[in-house]
């Protein structure tokens, strides 16, 4: 791993790497084909493609297609829930771990909840090879999509799913590199989570975790369950929440530390909590009260 990277010099590298997908670089749609098809997405509410039963229970960012992050595609731009989260995630990867650009550059890389694409595009632009997740079906068709547009399909696999379908041999030792942001305190079972993601990793792998957390020294949890809302209206579809467990940064430690890895060192940057761990080498989990006894 390498030196500390220096933050804004990071960020404009790494925005300038987002220029590869302009409409100049579209290969497999017109400019106003791809344009429809994008607007045509935003706004879809659609349970039933989701195989919601009662849509009033899932969480709105599920129902209605909201997009991620921020992107300039040239002769328009779409503002996304997330804005330049994506760019800012790596930033503070890079600048405030013991991580450099070489470890996220050339790599088999697994994209946790991937939503409209937007770090999984950032990752292929660094020239890995990237196997992005999302289990709303209309987010993993729009990056499906881009992926398409772009040409990138090859080096962009992306799969309609949740994590906790990954817990079988295809996914085991493959991946250099997981990406697990804004993710982790959606779970009902982290800790299952956590062991999954081990498991794709192969030796010496690494995994970035970004959460919502506490900013505590103290080993705690809050559970706000999935009727907590924040932000928004019910009548925009647009409220943030349906968190499961929040953790402080010494209880994302010993959860990450437990389930096998590493090195953990947990940080809380910019109001979000980080954590990166390595897998040295597979070990056992200890096996009593798990919710799938026979994981891996």
């Amino acid at each position: 791993m390498k030196n500390k990277s220096n933050g804004m010099q990071l960020y404009s590298y790494l925005m300038d790497k987002m220029q590869a997908y302009t409409t100049i670089n579209l290969v497999n749609v017109s400019e106003d084909e791809f344009k429809e098809c994008l607007f045509s997405l935003i706004g879809t509410i659609d349970p039933d493609t989701e195989g919601y039963k009662d849509a009033r229970k899932q969480r709105d960012l599920s129902v209605k297609f909201t997009w991620g992050h921020d992107h300039d595609f040239g002769p328009f731009k779409l503002e996304g829930r997330m804005g330049d989260r994506h760019i800012r995630l790596f930033c503070n990867y890079l600048s405030c771990f013991d991580l450099g650009l070489s470890d996220i550059q050339g790599k088999d890389i697994f994209d946790i909840g991937c939503w409209t694409g937007g770090t999984s595009l950032l990752l292929i632009a660094l020239g890995n090879r990237v196997t992005a997740i999302e289990e709303v079906k209309k987010y993993a068709y729009a990056v499906k999509y881009l992926a398409n547009a772009f040409g990138i399909q090859r080096d962009l696999i992306v799969e309609a799913k949740s994590l906790f379908d990954c817990n079988d041999d295809s996914y085991y030792a493959r991946f250099d590199v997981v990406h697990f942001s804004g993710v982790i305190y959606h779970l009902t079972d982290p800790i299952i989570g956590l062991r999954i993601v081990f498991n794709s990793l192969r030796p010496g792998g690494i995994c970035l975790v970004e959460s919502a957390g506490i900013d505590s020294d103290d080993l705690i949890c809050r559970c706000e369950g999935c009727s907590s809302y924040h932000m928004g209206t019910q009548e925009n579809l647009d409220r943030g929440g349906w968190n499961w467990f929040i953790p402080s940064k010494p209880t994302l430690k010993l959860v990450m530390e437990n389930v096998g890895f590493k090195n953990v060192e947990t940080k809380f940057i910019d109001g979000r909590l980080y954590a990166v761990g390595i897998k040295k080498q597979w070990e056992d989990i200890v096996r009593a009260g798990l919710s799938i006894p026979n994981i891996r």
